[in-house]
């Protein structure tokens, strides 16, 4: 059964949290995006046991008809630790499963350096597959999702996905809180399922938080996300609903109090 890990407030975890929703929402996209073989790709658990250390938890895990994938994310160029923590699940899994995996690391920072091989042996190196978000022709996709729009026709999976990460994309614009809002705004008019639209809203509120800094603008964008997403929309009511009944248990049960005294 695949185990998806809680997502958490913590700002080096966001990045990984909208990689991870989209991931889960798109993964075929994943085909054209980091070069795999052609496949009909699912998400397995991403937990590979060590005997006698905490169980290593994986970005994601993806199987296919030719074996497993595994796929990092970073926010940061690759350091050597980073790229040691990534070779070791490598290395884990063919230790204590007999298999050998691809492994695929996606970084959002190409300007810097990062590191891409490891001496294992004196005759033996690591070279990681690296792909950087900001080569992603972001620009063209939103283009085409909005000539896409205007006669109502379907998006891609992988036009989906980028659209779900644009932001962190080579998007060509100048002002990243104006994208994140003509996104947010865009999203209803997308023909798209349900669903999808939903894992969208998810990634949106999480682009909201990272890339606009105007309060002001953050709530009116929560609205229009709220407003777009049913799930979203229907679980704050049930919130609104738990919260007045409960304010209502309180009133009955100080008016008794009141009435006994």
């Amino acid at each position: 059964m695949m185990r998806i890990i809680p997502l958490d407030n913590k700002t080096k975890n966001r990045y990984d949290s909208l990689f991870k929703i989209a991931t889960h929402a798109f993964v075929n996209a994943l085909i054209p995006l980091l070069d795999l073989p052609e496949d009909d790709y699912i998400i397995i658990s991403n937990e590979i046991f060590k005997p006698g250390r905490d169980v290593k938890i994986m970005d994601i895990l993806l199987q296919g008809k030719e074996g497993h994938i595994n796929i990092e994310f970073h926010k940061q160029p690759l350091s050597k630790s980073h790229l040691n923590r990534d070779f070791e699940y490598v290395l884990q899994c063919y230790f204590h499963y007999g298999e050998t995996m691809e492994q695929k690391i996606v970084i959002l920072d190409k300007e810097r350096k990062s590191v891409n091989k490891l001496q294992i042996l004196k005759n033996l190196e690591y070279e990681a597959q690296c792909y950087f978000t900001p080569k992603i022709d972001g620009a063209t996709i939103l283009n085409n999702i909005k000539d896409k729009t205007v006669d109502n026709e379907t998006l891609t999976e992988y036009e989906q996905y980028v659209f779900s990460i644009l932001p962190l994309t080579n998007h060509g614009h100048d002002n990243v809180e104006k994208l994140v809002e003509e996104l947010c705004r865009l999203t209803e008019k997308l023909n798209i399922p349900e669903k999808n639209r939903e894992a969208i809203a998810f990634c949106q509120m999480i682009l909201v938080d990272l890339f606009v800094n105007d309060t002001d603008l953050q709530e009116k964008l929560l609205d229009v996300i709220r407003m777009t997403s049913s799930c979203i929309e229907e679980r704050e009511n049930r919130l609104r609903n738990i919260s007045k009944e409960e304010t209502e248990k309180a009133k009955k049960l100080q008016k008794k109090k009141n009435k006994k005294e």
